[in-house]
């Protein structure tokens, strides 16, 4: 992403020092054929505002590609914290399962069965802790790559703000 501000600010200044050098030219009034009348235009001008034109719809059409990827990443923020309350559901219901189930046998059997049974509850358990504690890394993984992006997108939606603000406002000397 970075690479291309880069080379879409290059190609802006070249075409600016280019406009620059070359104003004479570009002010010149030439006759141009539009088919149904012919019209004395700076031709250069015509093209200078044209490419402008297709610049700022470009600009335009990012910053709606970047709106998209913001509500992707909301989705996805969603999704994780949805994905949170099942888990944690799950773990209870779980656990609640693994209790009644060593209340059961532990009711039923006697000696060396009671001894098996919590032998397993405990391996159980340390199942669960091992999965919660992968899953919990994985989520905190997901959630620095999501805040991540998100600073990125919204870094990149300021600068393109402040950029179209200084244009608007009539300031020409692009960022550098």
């Amino acid at each position: 992403m970075r690479f291309r501000g880069i080379l879409l600010t290059l190609v802006v200044l070249l075409a600016v020092l280019f406009a620059v050098v070359n104003w004479p030219a570009l002010t010149e009034p030439l006759p141009i054929d539009f088919l149904v009348l012919s019209i004395t235009l700076p031709l250069g001008l015509v093209l200078l505002l044209t490419a402008l034109a297709l610049s700022v719809l470009f600009f335009f059409a990012s910053l709606l590609d970047r709106a998209s990827h913001l509500r992707r990443l909301n989705h996805l923020e969603r999704t994780v914290e949805s994905l949170q309350g099942k888990l944690e559901r799950r773990r209870q219901e779980e656990l609640v399962a693994l209790e009644k189930a060593h209340r059961e046998r532990a009711d039923s059997l006697e000696g060396v069965m009671v001894e098996r049974s919590e032998a397993l509850a405990t391996e159980v358990r340390g199942a669960l802790a091992d999965f919660e504690m992968r899953t919990k890394e994985r989520l905190e993984q997901v959630q620095e790559r999501v805040e991540l992006v998100r600073d990125e997108l919204a870094a990149d939606i300021g600068e393109a703000e402040d950029l179209l603000a200084r244009r608007i406002a009539g300031d020409e000397d692009p960022p550098a």
